[in-house]
């Protein structure tokens, strides 16, 4: 039995049955992740499974399984994508094998993830980015629109572009099962002033926790 030195009054709570701590833990764990991070880490896990399958392997993520995997997905997707899917891996086995995460950091692993980004990786290619141009070229064809949502748009474009927003900040998912109410900008929170409005942004990929920012623009 631990006694403590220094005594302290602790308020008193009832003891929890194991059930009742084992659905709460469960509830942490599944909130650990974002919904949509969740999903993509569920594709990856998929994407193993399925070629431990194709192959007769075993299930268990040995470095020798994991090398086999990255060089056979590194011929039919981006070896960049390969390194995200190890990622994703580990945390999705690691309740099922806890050395995954030794077997992801071992020696042939990484060198063959290595060898596979020199082989077969690709120049990157990008979106040409936003300029004031292309924004004034939208507010003269839309401004005046009497349409809503003309003017959502022309207002989600404004403040994603002077407020450096990610888009999914602004904008809900077309897949409802990573929509997340939490994340919703709600319109209670707007202020408007004569030469400035903001808002409330509840939460933002950085911000894990939910504590949220005012935005002001």
């Amino acid at each position: 039995m631990i006694l403590s030195p220094i005594k302290a009054r602790q308020p008193v709570r009832q003891p929890w049955s194991r059930e009742q701590l084992v659905c709460a833990r469960a509830l942490a764990l599944s909130n650990s992740i974002d919904i949509s991070t969740c999903k993509c880490y569920s594709s990856a896990c998929n994407s193993y499974l399925t070629f431990v399958r194709l192959h007769n392997f075993p299930v268990e993520p040995t470095p020798e399984t994991l090398s086999f995997f990255i060089v056979y997905m590194s011929h039919h997707i981006s070896p960049h994508s390969v390194k995200t899917y190890l990622s994703s891996l580990t945390n999705q086995l690691l309740p099922f094998f806890p050395d995954v995460q030794e077997a992801r950091q071992s020696h042939l692993v990484k060198k063959t993830l290595q060898g596979c980004l020199k082989l077969k990786s690709k120049p990157t290619s990008r979106k040409q980015a936003l300029s004031t141009a292309n924004i004034s070229l939208v507010l003269s064809n839309l401004a005046t629109s009497s349409d809503h949502d003309d003017l959502l748009f022309v207002a989600l474009l404004l403040t994603a572009f002077f407020a450096l927003h990610r888009l999914d900040e602004l904008t809900f998912p077309d897949d409802s099962t990573i929509r997340d109410w939490r994340k919703v900008i709600r319109r209670s929170s707007v202020t408007l002033h004569v030469d400035r409005y903001g808002f409330t942004l509840p939460a933002h990929k950085a911000d894990r926790q939910f504590e949220g920012n005012s935005i002001v623009v």
